[in-house]
């Protein structure tokens, strides 16, 4: 072969490589929104506060990040600093957003960070708080704004798409800790090295393909409750806005995205001050950094979406008497709580047998797969879907599209305790589960991910 040959093969080699990553590179679009308070405004996680916000540490955000791939099939992330949205705030905004953009149903998805340290929203666990009239005010006059900038968010992420690289890789953070303690015939708070935790940080790098990076994409499975007690009233985003800051420092013009995990059951730890989540963030955005620092797994193909809901059901609610005598309860929160079951009875709009809670799964390729759950998921699940799903490269996601209330697996339910029972008070939700919820959500899943699996060819 002569040396004329040799180099026209070499550059049709090089073309046809360069054509098949093209085949396989998706556009990505990424917008934030600033989303802070502009005024002293009740926290949203813990039912002991007494009064708003007094000052704000660290920002917060509402992010978005888009995909679209050759065939213009479009999905959009959307990382929120706030304990949680339901059903109800999501809905005029999902509307809003499909028929701006034509999205299929599920293919927007807000990831609530779980940071107990954001403000309380309209609809989102009501029976938590006892607002006072200037209050309830500012939370809907926030909630409403809130609600106009995630249609905004959206919009500007599915306007920005360029041609982007993802790789892929996993580090790992330790300062998750099991939360639940076993004291003779209960289950209490407190610190179990013993139990179950998630310590994995899976990390996704989005460069252009000119090589800048554009987005760092990172999880962690653990609550967002390393603030409490003297700094109960600081608005912050907890740890993972920490770490945030510190990637989108260290890698100018680069925006940074979390996605929580599914460690609904897992604490920080240490935890009780701000300096607390500070110290988290700086250990999660090393582990992040020791990623990126390496070589990482290209990420490459076509999106294909799976969306479905599981009806999980309950046990049924208690007959009238007692409901009628809970609404006396000494409780404030159980009172709360059957007040509103009372008055969804007499409104002939009864409340349901089941909950319905969103399951998504994204698949990119046969590369990775995000897998996606509703709620405040326990670290069970996330367990079991790694095993059951190994071979799709799973990424684990909790507190998607909305947070009805605690996910419990079937030892959970078992064992008792504040995952399995009580956080339903709070909620507005009686209870428990039935023991067949961790199966019929483990089937829905596995639906939804041979849903998108089949789409993929």
């Amino acid at each position: 072969m002569t040396k004329t040959l040799q180099t026209l093969l070499l550059l049709l080699i090089g073309a046809a490589y360069s054509l098949a990553s093209a085949a396989t590179t998706l556009d990505v679009g990424v917008a934030t929104v600033d989303i802070t308070p502009g005024e002293p405004i009740w926290l949203a996680g813990y039912a002991a506060r007494t009064k708003p916000s007094e000052k704000v540490d660290s920002p917060l955000k509402a992010e978005a990040l888009a995909l679209r791939d050759n065939k213009g099939e479009k999905f959009v992330f959307v990382s929120l600093d706030n304990v949680g949205v339901s059903h109800s705030f999501m809905a005029p905004v999902l509307q809003e957003v499909s028929q701006k953009h034509n999205l299929k149903r599920g293919s927007v998805m807000v990831i609530s960070s779980h940071t107990h340290s954001a403000p309380v929203l309209e609809g989102v666990l009501s029976g938590m708080y006892t607002l006072g009239e200037q209050d309830a005010e500012r939370v809907a006059t926030y909630s409403q704004a809130l609600q106009r900038k995630l249609v905004e968010v959206v919009g500007r992420a599915l306007e920005d798409f360029q041609p982007a690289v993802f790789e892929h890789a996993t580090g790992r953070a330790t300062f998750a800790m099991n939360r639940r303690i076993y004291q003779k015939d209960k289950v209490v708070f407190g610190e179990n090295p013993e139990g179950p935790v998630d310590w994995d940080v899976p990390v996704l790098k989005i460069s252009g393909t000119n090589g800048s990076l554009r987005a760092i994409v990172f999880g962690y499975a653990c609550h967002g409750t390393s603030i409490a007690g003297d700094d109960w009233y600081i608005v912050s985003g907890d740890y993972m806005a920490y770490a945030r800051q510190h990637l989108e420092t260290n890698y100018p013009g680069a925006t940074a995205f979390y996605f929580t995990g599914m460690g609904a059951d897992s604490n920080p730890s240490p935890r009780g001050k701000l300096i607390h989540a500070k110290q988290h963030g700086v250990e999660l955005a090393g582990a992040i950094t020791g990623v990126l620092s390496h070589p990482m797994r290209p990420i490459k193909g076509d999106l294909s979406i799976g969306y479905a809901e599981a009806d999980l059901p309950l046990e049924p609610a208690p007959p009238r008497d007692k409901l009628e005598s809970d609404s006396h309860s000494q409780d404030i929160y159980i009172r709360n709580r059957a007040i509103g079951y009372l008055k969804a009875m007499d409104e002939n709009k009864p409340p349901g047998e089941t909950i319905k809670l969103p399951v998504g799964i994204v698949r990119i390729g046969d590369s990775l797969t995000f897998v996606s759950i509703g709620g405040e998921v326990v670290v069970d699940y996330s367990r079991k879907l790694n095993r059951l799903l190994g071979n799709d490269n799973p990424w684990l996601i909790g507190y998607a599209y909305e947070v009805p209330c605690y996910i419990p697996s079937a030892r959970i339910l078992k064992e008792g305790g504040y995952e399995a029972d009580s956080s339903l008070i709070y909620y507005g939700v009686y209870g428990p589960f039935q023991p067949s919820v961790e199966d019929v959500l483990t089937r829905t899943v596995l639906d939804a991910s041979n849903q998108a699996r089949k789409a993929a060819h």
